[in-house]
């Protein structure tokens, strides 16, 4: 795997000379006969080599069982997939059918795209470049067509690509998204929102390590998939010379409001930086915004419910903790007013019950290093790993978002005591650990480590300045968000909470 420092790559590639790759191309459709066939007239035209191209169409319970025209690449296949009450969908019916596909490249596509001849090219020299790319074509809308299969198929042989529609559109905050992400280079913690299925290229290797789509969720599975691509470091490419034509417009531009309202709250279970979602209501949910590892070997009840207080402050925040501690030791014997572990037993008796809460058994007297830190976590959804221990006062947040200003893979304070914390970045974790080897070193290599003294980070960090810094990088995030009305309603209220907060804790 290659060793691009963050989400780095080249600036451009030329298109492969002699691919080696082969390439399953698989379209999921429920009827639309009409519109696959331009499709797959599109399919061949290309100039990727016939030879490593295979078409697998999944026939998802269409009325009438589509079938494949005259005009369609060699290795076209359909699939007919089974539906049942569990099993049905655009998500089931991918994952089943792609598990059993062993193309070393996998390249999704709608069921009603018409693609530039080049198209998978530029996808695939990316492919053959390195393995943890995800290519995404660039498409535009249009509302009218009126060419067959074949005049379809002529039009691209003979370079009419760009003449087929004289109008057409973009998806302004798709590419508005992409050209103030460098290209998703920086994609901050929003580049996700980036990932869409209309046309969009993977290594089938990293499909598996994923887990392809989530099951859970019927429509906007892509976004889903484009976070934990993300939080797995893989590096997304928009690529501007995939030329596209999408032919009419999406279900979800037909039918906004009714889509938002059935997958605001199936997204934010599984997408931490949909917070604006998840504030609405006080619910814990499925992958949470911090995974906390805490030694409290030397820690009360009720200062380690302040660093939960501080850290959770922010609503539509959610944090799940794991307790490092001599757990065994509370078995022993022991009389309730000479109890030398009365600290570590309360913490265990109160939050015992709180699903929120894991306990880890560590020694009373082991010095844990960075690397047995590390190993105790597992790269997931979430992006952001938390490591404390001690009486070391620190506010989590803030050391999160120190750590995301400055973009590095491990940010780490120390005190006089030599007591620790430290925040990893999701996707530096999860790329360090695939790289394999001193996981540590990988994400210096990788991403950047620095260690702050405490009394400096204080003084970086805390003070009328920083408050000031934090409030106008507050503003600057979360108003890039903003491109609606309804949008912009939500960060008003998000201010003026903000300010009232201040203000309370300041009178």
């Amino acid at each position: 795997m290659s060793t691009q420092f963050r989400f780095e790559r080249p600036e451009e590639l030329a298109i492969v000379a002699r691919p080696s790759l082969s390439v399953a191309v698989v379209i999921s459709c429920r009827d639309g006969q009409e519109k696959l066939d331009l499709v797959l007239a599109s399919l061949s035209a290309q100039s990727y080599p016939s030879k490593l191209l295979y078409v697998y169409i999944i026939d998802d319970g269409s009325q009438m069982a589509i079938t494949i025209p005259a005009l369609a690449p060699k290795n076209t296949n359909i699939i007919r997939y089974k539906n049942s009450p569990s099993h049905w969908g655009k998500t089931a019916a991918t994952n089943d059918c792609v598990a059993k596909l062993k193309e070393d490249v996998l390249w999704f596509v709608d069921a009603d795209m018409v693609f530039e001849p080049t198209h998978l090219a530029e996808h695939m020299k990316w492919h053959h470049d390195a393995d943890d790319y995800v290519v995404l074509g660039w498409k535009r809308f249009v509302q009218d067509w009126g060419y067959t299969p074949k005049d379809l198929y002529h039009s691209l042989s003979q370079g009419e690509f760009h003449n087929l529609h004289k109008q057409s559109w973009s998806k302004d905050l798709w590419e508005e998204r992409i050209n103030r992400t460098d290209d998703l280079r920086k994609p901050a913690l929003e580049g996700y929102r980036s990932v869409v299925g209309a046309t969009f290229s993977i290594m089938n290797s990293q499909w598996s390590k994923l887990g392809g789509y989530n099951r859970e969720l019927i429509t906007g599975e892509d976004t889903e998939l484009g976070w934990r691509i993300f939080a797995n470091g893989l590096r997304t490419v928009p690529e501007r010379n995939a030329h596209s034509w999408h032919l009419g417009f999406s279900t979800v531009e037909k039918n906004k409001d009714l889509i938002q309202r059935h997958n605001d709250p199936a997204l934010a279970q599984f997408i931490p930086e949909m917070h604006s979602i998840r504030s609405r209501y006080e619910f814990d949910w499925k992958v949470p915004t911090y995974k906390i590892f805490f030694d409290v070997r030397n820690l009360k009840l009720s200062e380690l419910l302040e660093y939960q207080t501080e850290l959770l402050a922010l609503k539509g925040t959610s944090a799940h903790f794991t307790l490092l501690g001599p757990w065994k030791v509370l078995r022993n014997r022991y009389s309730p007013t000479t109890d030398e572990y009365a600290d570590l037993r309360e913490i265990h008796s109160w939050l015992k019950g709180d699903e929120r809460f894991d306990f880890v058994e560590i020694d009373s007297d082991v010095n844990l290093t960075i690397d047995d830190i590390i190993e105790l976590i597992e790269p997931s959804s979430t992006a952001h790993y938390i490591f404390a221990e001690g009486k070391l006062k620190v506010n989590f947040k803030h050391l999160s978002d120190y750590q995301l200003l400055k973009g590095e893979g491990l940010t780490g304070i120390v005190d006089q005591e030599d007591n620790r914390a430290f925040v990893i970045f999701g996707p530096a974790l999860a790329r360090a650990v695939s790289t394999g080897g001193w996981v540590y070193e990988n994400i210096s290599q990788q991403w950047g480590i620095s260690w702050l003294t405490h009394e400096r980070f204080m003084q970086v960090n805390v003070g009328k300045r920083s408050r000031i810094g934090r409030f106008f990088r507050f503003i600057k995030r979360e108003g890039k968000k903003v491109n609606s009305p309804k949008q912009l309603a939500i960060f008003i209220k998000k201010l003026a909470k903000l300010v009232l907060r201040k203000v309370l804790r300041n009178g």
